[in-house]
């Protein structure tokens, strides 16, 4: 996964990104994630409700797609 194709998917809606690991995180807005040349930096709502910033490197991405929200 490149910058630019990340970009892309960014435009067309809220991205689910699984990393090589299994985890998934899910992007909802453009504003929630910032996209660099190595890596991702993207604000994720935690289990005690706080919004956190986490770095997830782009070459630890294997498969990033839009999503529905439910």
């Amino acid at each position: 996964m490149d910058r630019e194709e990340l970009l892309e998917l960014m435009k067309e809606g809220p991205i689910r990104i699984t990393m090589n690991s299994g985890d998934t995180v899910e992007i909802t807005s453009t504003e929630m994630a910032v996209v660099s040349s190595m890596s991702v930096i993207a604000l994720v709502k935690c289990d005690d409700g706080k919004l956190r910033s986490h770095l997830y490197p782009l070459v630890a991405i294997s498969k990033a797609e839009v999503f529905s929200p439910a």
